[in-house]
């Protein structure tokens, strides 16, 4: 099941699945398209008698509380004519979104068949299929976060032997463990290995192919926001002036990390990875929000906000360009490769220019 990653997603695949979507009651009696007033909004038309005769829905990449209960006012913005209701689709309402949108009297559909409608005379309550779109479990494996920070290592300059000592100091790892993994490593056939001499990757196509067989951009964790009066080639200065501590509490990924390495200013979004978002979420959130001027957003977000799925490899190798924190090379690959648009190909090749090993290029994925 591909995952639904952005309100354009979503959006998409209901335009696309609708009659599986809206709940069967309805579906005689409606026919869906986008919104004339704002094409990022869906469009119910119903058929039939009531004040009601149209539903208004507002995609969203996920029902997490606090995307939800930001989007509240906009919703019944929406929902203010006589004859239209508005409510909320997502991928998927989780038990704790569904809790928001009851308190708040607003309702929901979700590409899952869970829904909570009520208007006119109909009242729909749909509740208990599962989330479809959760992303894929990743098994413990060589590419679970502080494992690959040896392979970081030596994928810094592949050629080279590196000692077990040299690996441990440079991560901050003890003897024993980075021991361990270097053996799963040669046991997996990634690596040489010469008794007191170090060890070094042998295929680093290979390797980083595997690699991609278990991550993806999609298991972190995305928190969509709108950065009011957001202007392209400013954005990125916003980041420059931020003050302690936040000036050194994140790391640009994806597109505007390209930007940043090409010396561009022009950037339509941002992507940070936030080390805070693993432990403090609720307060990084809010203090992000007050230094950029965020306010939680749907289908028109520009600035998104990442807990890393890698708390600390992610991190590893990060530098400073021009002022900016933007992830090593290696990890900015890791997130381009699965990634898609009209300007994905031009970064990913852009990024393998830099890397020290010949990996797949964007053409070919």
């Amino acid at each position: 099941m591909k995952l639904l990653r952005t309100a354009v997603d979503v959006r998409s695949y209901v335009l696309k699945n609708w009659r599986k979507v809206i709940p069967e009651l309805l579906v005689p009696q409606t026919r869906v398209s986008l919104s004339a007033e704002d094409e990022n909004l869906l469009q119910v038309d119903l058929r039939g008698d009531g004040p009601v005769q149209r539903l208004l829905l507002l995609p969203l990449a996920s029902g997490e509380p606090r995307l939800v209960r930001g989007l509240l006012p906009r919703l019944r913005e929406l929902g203010r004519r006589r004859d239209t209701w508005a409510g909320f689709v997502v991928p998927h309402m989780g038990a704790s979104g569904v809790k928001v949108c009851r308190e708040a009297g607003v309702g929901y559909i979700d590409c899952c068949g869970n829904a909570y409608l009520q208007f006119n005379s109909v009242v729909v309550q749909i509740y208990g299929n599962r989330n479809k779109f959760a992303s894929r479990k990743r098994p413990r494996t060589l590419f679970n976060d502080k494992a690959t920070i040896p392979l970081r290592i030596l994928l810094e300059n592949p050629g080279a032997l590196v000692t077990t000592r040299e690996i441990a100091d440079r991560g901050g790892m003890s003897l024993g463990w980075v021991s361990q993994i270097l053996q799963q490593l040669d046991s997996n056939g990634y690596v040489e290995r010469k008794r007191g001499g170090g060890t070094r990757i042998i295929d680093p196509p290979r390797l980083i192919g595997d690699w991609l067989q278990q991550y993806t951009f999609e298991h972190n964790s995305v928190f969509p926001f709108r950065m009011q009066n957001f202007r392209p080639g400013e954005a990125l200065q916003e980041l420059r002036s931020l003050r302690p501590p936040l000036f050194e509490r994140y790391a640009l990924t994806l597109d505007a990390a390209v930007a940043a390495l090409r010396g561009q200013s022009n950037v339509k979004q941002l992507h940070l990875y936030l080390p805070d978002l693993s432990h403090k979420t609720d307060q990084a959130l809010e203090m992000w929000s007050e230094a950029l001027q965020l306010k939680p957003a749907g289908y028109d977000a520009n600035c998104f906000l990442v807990g890393p799925t890698y708390k600390f490899a992610t991190f590893f190798g990060m530098h400073r360009v021009e002022g900016l924190r933007v992830v090593s090379d290696l990890q900015l690959y890791l997130d381009l490769f699965h990634s898609h648009g009209a300007s994905r190909p031009k970064a990913q090749a852009t990024v393998i220019s830099r890397l020290p090993f010949t990996v797949e290029s964007a053409t070919a994925n």
